[in-house]
């Protein structure tokens, strides 16, 4: 007895995860238990199995969890922004489970919430509903374990570079759902309503992107450390240096960590500022001086600038 394409299908877009609600409809009740009892599937909560064999996602259990809410469920706080492809960004797993109304749920670990905008557009993994980004941004602030504030920072900026998020969107959400003063108050709120890093990444990205080849954006260098573009062959990185992780002593002390780190690795960094980026021009000569230098210590060729037109 074998599962219909379609189940397997759903599975391997639900990370290996499939509650008996999606394939009753499939083959019926009484074949349905039969195959999620078999040898094929493991338990994870009441009628919400995992196929066995293959790797586990880091973010199952949150998947695993939406799915024994039920229909209509929708996942949220880290792990939500984790499955919407937010690269170079390190959140965490935590999450919530918002159930929709009229839906009672007992006897469960992770926490569930009751939906306060059922309507809301959702992203889907197969048919797990994932809360859009600013909704999930909000949530993280008030699930444990919260994500790091640089990483918040981060994940803000790096969504608004994408054009995913735009300002004012979190604190219109935030008014929304009338949450109370001490969330209202954190920083990703402050962040909301100024020009985010991200802005400024972008504005270099366009830069770099004239360079030919251009340079890779978000790399993990090293197991710990990400820079912002890489011209892998000339292994040198350009780092937008934003004033909220740099300004400060704590700030320009964890850069020079990282600068004597990457170079030890025998990667050296470039970094450009909100100041520089008021002249085009002079950015694109920078980072061609740099490359150039560093293209000759190396002995390789050098990325060519196109023209501006």
């Amino acid at each position: 007895m074998r599962l219909p394409d379609e189940a397997y299908e759903l599975s391997a877009a639900q990370l290996g995860v499939l509650a008996r609600w999606q394939i009753t409809p499939l083959v019926g009740p009484d074949r349905a238990d039969r195959l999620l009892r078999g040898p094929g599937f493991e338990r994870l909560h009441r009628g919400v199995y995992a196929m066995r064999g293959g790797a586990r996602h880091r973010h199952r259990d949150a998947v695993a969890a939406t799915l024994r809410v039920g229909p209509r469920a929708t996942l949220t706080g880290s792990a939500a922004l984790g499955l919407l492809e937010l690269e170079g960004v390190e959140l965490g797993n935590a999450f919530a489970v918002l159930r929709p109304p009229g839906r009672r749920v007992t006897e469960v670990t992770f926490p569930v919430r009751l939906d306060r905008d059922p309507g809301r557009p959702a992203a889907m993994l197969g048919q797990v509903r994932i809360a859009p980004v600013a909704d999930a941004l909000l949530d993280t602030l008030s699930i444990d374990p919260p994500p790091r504030p640089r990483a918040l920072r981060l994940a803000h900026d790096r969504l608004r570079w994408e054009g995913r998020l735009h300002p004012g969107e979190i604190t219109a959400r935030a008014a929304q759902f009338r949450l109370p003063q001490s969330l209202r108050s954190q920083e990703l709120l402050a962040l909301d309503a100024t020009p985010a890093t991200g802005d400024g990444e972008r504005e270099l990205g366009r830069i770099l992107g004239r360079f030919d080849p251009p340079p890779e954006p978000q790399v993990w260098v090293s197991p710990h450390r990400c820079v912002d573009w890489y011209f892998r062959a000339l292994q040198l990185g350009v780092e937008y240096q934003g004033a909220p992780d740099h300004a400060t002593g704590a700030g320009r002390r964890a850069d020079r960590v990282r600068d004597d780190e990457l170079a030890m690795a025998g990667i050296e960094l470039l970094y450009i500022t909100a100041a520089d980026l008021r002249s085009d021009r002079a950015v694109a000569a920078r980072v061609a001086t740099a490359l150039t230098s560093r293209a000759y210590e190396l002995g390789v060729g050098a990325p060519r600038l196109r023209s501006a037109g």
